[in-house]
C-alpha cells in the first residue's frame, strides 16, 4: 500500500476549506441585511428629496399640514417625518428570518390615524377610493379640509414608493458591487489563509441611520 503524505501546504489548505462554509454563509447572509437596510435608506432618501415623481399635493393638503407645525408640509407621504417614530417616513424595517433578512411594513398604529402604518402605507401605494361618509366630512371640516357638497369619493392617487426604493436599491448594487465578491473571498481564504474580505462583507451596519 502507497501512504500519501499530504505536504504543511495541501493540509492548510484542507483546514481552510473547512471553515468555508460558515463564513459563506455569514457573508450571505450579512449581504441579504445589506440589502433591505439599502431599500429603506432609498425610501426615506426618496421621500425627503421628493424624488419619487409622485402627484404633487394639494394647497388644502399643504396648509393642513402646515397647520400642524409640519417642517416639510409639502413632500408627498413624509408627514411628521423623521421627528415621529411612527410616522409613514419611519414604516419601513427589517427583521431575521432563517434564511437572511426579510423587508416588512411595521403594524405599529400611525402617530395621527387608527390605522396601523403597514395597512395606510399599502392604501397609499395601491391607490383607493374612499366613499365620504357625513362623520368623515365633518372630521375633514375639523382638520380645514372642506369638501364640495357633492363630493361622495376622495381618490387617492397610487403612489408605489416602496416598488421604486428597491428598483433604486438594487440598480446601485449592480452598479457598485461585483458580482464576484464572495467567489474573490474564497479565493483569498484559500491561497492566503486570510478573511479580509469575508469581514469586509459582512461589514453590515447594526441598524437604518
Amino acid at each position: 500500500m502507497v501512504k500519501i503524505k499530504y505536504s504543511l501546504h495541501t493540509e492548510a489548505v484542507r483546514s481552510r476549506i473547512k471553515r468555508l462554509p460558515k463564513l459563506v454563509n455569514d457573508a450571505m447572509d450579512a449581504q441579504t441585511r445589506k440589502d433591505v437596510i439599502n431599500v429603506i435608506k432609498e425610501y426615506r432618501k426618496g421621500l425627503l428629496a421628493n424624488n419619487f415623481r409622485l402627484e404633487p399635493l394639494r394647497p388644502v393638503t399643504i396648509d393642513n399640514k402646515m397647520s400642524k407645525g409640519y417642517d416639510k408640509p409639502r413632500l408627498p407621504l413624509y408627514g411628521a417625518g423623521e421627528n415621529e417614530p411612527n410616522s409613514l417616513y419611519n414604516a419601513l424595517s427589517f427583521r431575521k428570518i432563517k434564511k437572511g433578512y426579510r423587508l416588512y411594513r411595521r403594524r405599529a398604529k400611525h402617530h395621527e390615524s387608527d390605522l396601523p402604518l403597514n395597512v395606510l402605507l399599502s392604501i397609499h401605494e395601491q391607490g383607493a377610493l374612499i366613499r365620504v361618509t357625513e362623520r368623515m366630512r365633518a372630521f375633514l371640516h375639523y382638520v380645514n379640509i372642506h369638501l364640495r357638497p357633492d363630493t361622495k369619493i376622495i381618490r387617492i392617487p397610487p403612489r408605489p414608493v416602496v416598488d421604486k426604493a428597491i428598483i433604486r436599491a438594487l440598480r446601485k448594487k449592480k452598479e457598485g458591487e461585483p458580482s464576484t465578491s464572495v467567489n474573490k473571498a474564497i479565493q483569498e481564504l484559500i491561497n492566503t489563509g486570510k478573511e479580509n474580505m469575508f469581514n469586509k462583507l459582512m461589514n453590515v451596519p447594526e441598524g437604518v441611520d
